[in-house]
């Protein structure tokens, strides 16, 4: 794909994993669990690939090797904040920007090429990959204003007990229009509950600037899984078997 980048936020300490390890170091299928989205990213044609680091940012690089940009961020303070270290090398490029977490295991090429025609094809200031999962237990809700505008993204631990009841969830994948994101990136504020700087927000400001932003539900919900706890590892390990059997 031309004109597209990648940020991969790999800078989390992963504490849920209860491991000395860094979470993204753990592997799935003899691989990295974070070898896998930036595997991806570079399987669906996206040249540059920006990998942000933080907690044993020198294991992280090993794993993944020389052909990628890295970017520091020296203390944890969310996903917003993990982003805007990756702002300066993102300021003169006018293209698409596609944003993914580290653990995102099953996400696809063809997921990530059918994410960024869509949002070039409604001319979006932000498209977000959403899934439609029976429990959606911690993943943040979609909260929509009409058939297709995204109003907000709330974090399950924020949510009002009705929008919890809301079964589309964020990925935390996302397509951005790089240069109507970037302005944005110093206005996040960490008045939630975590006291961190939420990439969610950015939805909201999107949409006080009457910008368009859509979500592009998977097919397969699969692809949106992330892994943070042992009992997800499992998972993990439980539908890679399946999809090689199917295979």
């Amino acid at each position: 794909m031309e004109n597209v980048k990648a940020v991969v936020l790999a800078a989390g300490e992963g504490t849920r994993m209860k491991s000395r390890l860094i979470k993204l170091a753990h592997t799935l299928d003899s691989q990295a669990l974070v070898s896998f989205p930036v595997n991806t990213c570079l399987k669906s044609g996206i040249k540059e690939v920006i990998v942000v680091v933080g907690y044993q940012a020198d294991k992280v690089k090993s794993l993944l090797g020389k052909g990628f940009k890295y970017v520091f961020q020296d203390k944890r303070l969310g996903t917003g904040d993990a982003l805007k270290r990756a702002a300066p090398l993102l300021k003169d490029f006018k293209g698409e920007l596609v944003v993914l977490p580290g653990d995102a295991p099953f996400i696809t090429p063809s997921t990530i090429v059918k994410l960024v025609n869509y949002h070039r094809k409604e001319k979006l200031a932000a498209t977000i990959l959403t899934a439609l999962l029976p429990s959606p237990g911690s993943y943040g809700r979609i909260i929509r204003n009409g058939y297709k505008q995204v109003k907000k993204i709330v974090e399950s631990k924020d949510a009002a007990p009705e929008e919890r009841e809301i079964r589309e969830v964020n990925s935390g994948i996302y397509c951005f229009d790089t240069q109507k994101l970037l302005p944005l990136l110093s206005y996040i504020e960490s008045n939630n509950t975590k006291g961190e700087y939420y990439l969610t927000d950015i939805i909201e400001l999107l949409n006080e600037r009457k910008l368009k932003v859509h979500a592009l539900m998977a097919n397969n919900p699969d692809v949106v899984l992330g892994v943070n706890t042992p009992e997800e590892l499992k998972r993990a390990w439980k539908i890679l078997k399946k999809k090689k059997r199917k295979k």
